[in-house]
């Protein structure tokens, strides 16, 4: 199998190539059998840019147009025109697609929104009832298998988006069920679209939405639930990866991070603890929490950096609001300056950032 990689690293390796074959470390035919192991991702280009944009704007301005007259027009006429407008551009996309694959797609990804316009203005003709959320559920369950079929990560990436804001939007709505089946698919996409980074990384967030919605229906402390996604997001930094490491470490490290720092408050440990005894608790905390960062920080994580300078001045509007504004601003600065004189050692010794 050719190596996938994009037109930019594409172009460099034939620039490196051709000035090894200039100085005669490699030959042409060596130079050429590399360059064919090679190949170049697919992905948006400006063409695609334009067109889908285009098609957009003709949707919204056909959908601009009826929404002005649609108090005059009979359910009946609203109905051709919601079924018409979705077969039609639908049709249309896929007739285009092969001589013309851009203005096809585009056209395919007008049909989505045109499905997801007609949930609700049918919903909202006939008054039915249910959740608000619900609308985002079916609207996502339409683009999920025109995404299988297609192979398009976007339309993927755009049904896990509105499957996400199912799950976000159901706080308040009872416990989404749909979850059950909506995570383990969108891991199943991941692979199926040749591991795409992208959809790894919102598969991750639907599954840590879904896992909040689990904590929230069963009703757990606020110190449960953050300690919970601390531990998650550890696993996540820690857990040996290949492919997927630098998402789960990057995500782990801001899930850690934020949730470390809530947990620095007094109040949230008041479940565990008497009130007396919770701001030392808090404390002990943070210093722990403190050590990993700077821990990480060693390792050339920048991520810690920045929740070490959240921390500090979390503390600062807190418990040490004493200190003179100007004081505090010089012992910051001086911190970063040393972690920047830190990183830059690092990187001319050959050091890596995380």
């Amino acid at each position: 199998m050719k190596r996938q990689i994009t037109n930019a690293n594409f172009s460099l390796v034939s620039k490196e190539l051709d000035y090894f074959e200039s100085s005669g470390l490699i030959t042409g035919e060596q130079k050429t059998g590399i360059l064919e192991t090679y190949e170049i991702k697919g992905g948006l280009n400006f063409i695609q840019v334009v067109v889908t944009i285009g098609a957009i704007l003709v949707g919204l301005g056909v959908l601009s147009f009826i929404a002005s007259n649609w108090d005059g027009i009979s359910h009946f006429i609203k109905l051709l025109i919601i079924f018409g407008a979705f077969g039609g551009v639908n049709l249309a996309g896929y007739m285009l697609t092969e001589n013309n694959p851009r203005t096809g797609r585009s056209l395919i990804y007008l049909g989505t929104l045109v499905y997801g316009a007609g949930i609700f203005l049918i919903g909202q003709m006939y008054n039915f009832g249910g959740d608000f959320p619900t609308a985002f559920l079916l609207w996502s369950i339409g683009v999920l298998p025109l995404a299988f079929q297609l192979k398009d990560k976007y339309l993927m990436l755009f049904a896990n988006c509105l499957f996400g804001v199912y799950l976000l939007g159901s706080f308040d709505q009872g416990f989404p069920y749909a979850g059950w089946a909506g995570v383990p698919i969108t891991y199943l996409a991941f692979n199926y679209f040749n591991k795409s980074r992208l959809l790894l990384f919102f598969a991750n967030l639907t599954s840590l939405s879904f896992i909040f919605q689990i904590a929230l229906n069963y009703e757990a402390e606020g110190l449960h639930v953050a300690l919970l996604f601390f531990f998650i997001g550890l696993v996540m930094y820690g857990a040996k990866h290949n492919f997927e490491q630098d998402i789960f470490r990057v995500q782990g490290n801001i899930l850690f991070g934020v949730t470390g720092v809530i947990l620095t408050f007094p109040d949230i440990w008041d479940v565990l603890v008497n009130v007396q005894s919770t701001r030392l608790v808090s404390i002990l905390f943070a210093l722990a929490f403190v050590a990993v960062l700077f821990f990480l920080i060693r390792k050339g994580n920048l991520i810690s950096l920045i929740f070490v300078c959240i921390t500090i001045f979390r503390y600062y509007t807190d418990t040490i609001a004493f200190l003179p504004k100007s004081l505090f601003f010089i012992v910051g600065g001086l911190l970063l300056l040393a972690f920047g004189f830190y990183f830059e050692r690092m990187k001319t010794k050959g050091g890596t950032l995380a």
